[in-house]
C-alpha cells in the first residue's frame, strides 16, 4: 500500500548500509528486502552510502560487491547534501560527530532514523525528542511493519 510506504521512510546511516551488505539473515537486509517489495521507503545520504562502502572495503572487503549489488537493486531516495547550518542546528542537542546523520534524516522527513549507535542516537532520549525522529534499531522497524501488515 503506497500510503504506508509514505509514511514508513526510513533513514539508514552508515552502520546499518553496513550491516545489510554483511549480513544476509540480519534485521538491516530484511528492511532492504522491505524496501523492494515497497512496504518502506529507504532514504540515504551519499555521504552515508560513502562511508558504508569505504568501512566494508577496510574491514570485509569480499561484501564490497553484495554492497553494490544491493544498492542498484533498491529504489533509494537519496537526501540533497545538508548544509552547515543544518548540522550546526543538530549539534545544538548532539554531538558534533553525529549531527549529520541526524539532519539528513530531517532533511529526508524520515519518520525513522535506523542506526546501530546507541550510545549517541538511540539511548539519549533528547535527540529523538528535538529532532521529532523515532531514532531505533532495524528490528524495531521491522515490527512496525510487520504489525501494519496485520492490521491490513
Amino acid at each position: 500500500m503506497v500510503s504506508n510506504r509514505l509514511t514508513n521512510k526510513v533513514f539508514f546511516d552508515a552502520s546499518v548500509l553496513f550491516a545489510a551488505a554483511y549480513s544476509s539473515t540480519g534485521a538491516a537486509r530484511e528492511l532492504i528486502r522491505f524496501s523492494t517489495e515497497d512496504k518502506i521507503k529507504l532514504v540515504v545520504s551519499q555521504f552515508f552510502l560513502e562511508e558504508a562502502r569505504r568501512n566494508l572495503a577496510e574491514k570485509a572487503p569480499a561484501k564490497v560487491a553484495i554492497f553494490a549489488t544491493l544498492i542498484a537493486t533498491v529504489e533509494l531516495e537519496i537526501v540533497p547534501q545538508i548544509t552547515k547550518e543544518e548540522i550546526l542546528a543538530v549539534a545544538a542537542y548532539t554531538k558534533l560527530k553525529d549531527a549529520p546523520v541526524v539532519a539528513a534524516a530531517i532533511k529526508g522527513q524520515c519518520v525513522f532514523l535506523v542506526t546501530y549507535d546507541r550510545k549517541h542516537l538511540i539511548e539519549p532520549a533528547e535527540v529523538a525528542d528535538k529532532s521529532g525522529l523515532k531514532i531505533v534499531t532495524p528490528d524495531i522497524v521491522l515490527n512496525v511493519v510487520r504489525e501494519q501488515q496485520n492490521d491490513e
